[in-house]
């Protein structure tokens, strides 16, 4: 039976968190949001994820939203709780994450008078702080607008239209009881199709990219960005790459869309590209490159090297609702769904087409000719194992390669920013999913660590590990007490090189900056990580990691491995060689 008891502003805002299926909230308490985590806790469906920081409290509901494909959510106070959301706000607006913020402010009527943390207008004008950093900013002053503040701010949080939203909220004003006819949560529609909205594919375009390019005997190569990158749309672009035999490569944050060991990928183009791909796409062999969901960002288009756009044909698709800057592309863009347009073209008729058998011959011939130049150039490769000071020490990419080998093909990936961000995208070979997941854009140091955790929960069937540095845990480390406080089940191997590795090697071989900035002390992770209730292994030889791997396996929580390694040269050559040329 429907209950009529009174709903006040802060219960309303949480059922309508439950009709959109949110089930994992992210939060720091303090005084200002009491209603608001009152009727969190009350919710029957939503759990409240309890965080170390603010940020990290942003990373992971960002993290949660990428593996649910519903939006994420995190609560904290105003003024230092929002002022702490701020990079986890840049890194998801970076990447286009729909995110919510909610943020309690101090009683409304004490604004203008010094209240303690009024972030208000006459405080320190949070609003105007995160203004640039989310689509909406909605100052809750009056309850009776709350039907139509809600509806504004959640309205775009979906993987159509990516908007982030913050809502801040006077402690008094959640308190406040609501009419009837302000219980948003009983506004009718159906979520299932709320939440699958999505922009729909352009038909001529799509018919004209078949008749001119995938339906002749030309030379088509296709390259996939993040908004390609999801496991929906990975099954239906393998399914078109079959039907039309062309080759895929990635970008970094498209990593994870096709699987790596297939005859038809290229591997990860820009950004720790590989061989092949960048062989394939600078070529002039190709008569058009097909690019899906990219902005061809400086990661993306290897230092927006001119090779990638010299004598073959652009073609664009992309469903972003903002405009790229992609200015240094003399190409225009196609609007057009990035899933849609890749079910449509798994849809298309090749059956009336008379030489489509011939087609494919002549593309399956050419794609023995580009499997003849290795997903890795073996000249550039490390072989050895000795390290920048001339130690013998073990080397990233054979630890990366050896966990690839180890860990189930459904593993969700969750990887952080710094030196071990290169090995990953160069030698773990994903199985293709959309299960590779990376803050791109902005890279914020130690996101993985705690996205990892939304991504779990939001994905609890599926095995998943963090792969981060020893820099990474120096900044948000305390956030594997949050997933031994809720037992989530999660595998942390830190990269252990006692330096932030990527700059320390330009340290010591170019001399670019003083040692004394780049090295790390070399800090005993796993006796952290048993501080703070944290089951740990420390591996210093590479045939120990099965062990560990397995010791891990029985623990019902989270598990640390740290992995000593040497400081080398990353795997990025063909990036940084697009770099040096003028």
């Amino acid at each position: 039976m429907e209950s009529h008891a009174p709903l006040n502003v802060s219960k309303t805002v949480v059922k309508s968190l439950e009709v959109a299926k949110i089930d994992h909230v992210f939060l720091v308490p303090g005084k200002m949001i009491y209603p608001l985590l009152d009727a969190i806790d009350k919710s029957p469906s939503i759990r409240g994820i309890v965080c170390a920081h603010e940020t990290s409290s942003a990373f992971m509901a960002d993290g949660y939203a990428r593996a649910s494909r519903k939006f994420g959510v995190c609560v904290g106070i105003s003024g230092p709780g929002t002022m702490n959301f701020v990079p986890g706000m840049a890194a998801a607006r970076a990447d286009r994450i729909p995110m919510l913020y909610i943020a309690g402010g101090v009683s409304s009527r004490v604004e203008g008078k010094g209240a303690f943390q009024d972030a208000t207008l006459s405080g320190i004008f949070e609003s105007g702080v995160v203004r640039s950093l989310v689509v909406n900013v909605i100052e809750l002053k009056n309850k009776d607008n709350l039907q139509a503040e809600m509806r504004r701010a959640t309205d775009g949080l979906n993987w159509m239209r990516r908007a982030q939203s913050f809502i801040s909220i006077p402690v008094d004003v959640q308190q406040q009881e609501v009419l009837s006819g302000q219980d948003i949560s009983r506004k009718s529609y159906d979520h299932d199709v709320f939440n699958a909205c999505e922009v729909p594919a352009d038909r001529a375009a799509l018919d004209t990219l078949c008749h001119q390019y995938l339906l002749k005997s030309k030379r088509v190569a296709f390259l996939i960005g993040s908004r390609g990158n999801d496991a929906e749309t990975a099954k239906v672009l393998l399914d078109v790459a079959e039907k039309f035999r062309i080759p895929v490569a990635t970008t970094l944050s498209g990593k994870g869309a096709f699987p790596e060991d297939h005859i038809l990928s290229l591997g990860v183009y820009g950004f720790s590209g590989h061989s092949r791909a960048v062989r394939v796409i600078n070529s002039d062999e190709l008569d058009a490159l097909v690019v899906f969901g990219s902005d061809l960002n400086q990661r993306d288009s290897m230092n927006w090297t001119e090779k990638l756009t010299a004598r073959k044909d652009l073609i664009i698709f992309d469903d972003s609702f903002d405009a790229p800057a992609m200015g240094h592309v003399a190409c225009g863009r196609i609007f057009s769904g990035i899933g849609a347009t890749f079910r449509l073209l798994s849809q298309m008729d090749t059956d009336h087409s008379a030489d489509f058998h011939t087609v494919l011959a002549r593309r399956n011939a050419w794609i023995a000719e580009v499997h003849q130049t290795p997903l890795y150039d073996h000249q550039f490769e490390q072989t050895g194992v000795r390290g920048a000071g001339g130690d013998i020490s073990l080397y990233p990419g054979d630890i990366v390669k050896r966990l690839c080998e180890l860990l189930p093909q459904d593993t969700n990936v969750v990887v952080d920013s710094g030196a071990h961000r290169i090995f990953m995208a160069h030698y773990w070979l994903s199985s293709g999913i959309g299960n590779y997941f990376s803050s791109s854009s902005l890279a914020p140091m130690g996101w993985a660590i705690a996205a990892g955790i939304g991504i779990k929960l939001a994905a609890p069937e599926r095995p998943c590990v963090v792969v981060t540095g020893d820099g990474c845990m120096l900044m948000h480390g305390t956030e594997i007490q949050t997933a031994a406080r809720y037992r989530v089940k999660i595998l942390y191997v830190v990269l252990n090189n006692s330096a932030h590795g990527a700059v320390h090697i330009d340290a010591i071989r170019n001399g670019s900056i003083p040692e004394q900035f780049s090295k790390l002390p070399c800090h005993d992770w796993r006796a952290f990580a048993a501080s703070i209730g944290v089951a740990a292994r420390m591996v210093d030889r590479l045939d120990d990691l099965g062990d560990a791997l397995n010791e891990a396996s029985r623990f019902d929580g989270p598990f640390l491995i740290e992995v000593l390694t040497g400081v080398f040269p990353a795997p990025n050559r063909y990036y940084a060689e697009c770099a040096a040329c003028p």
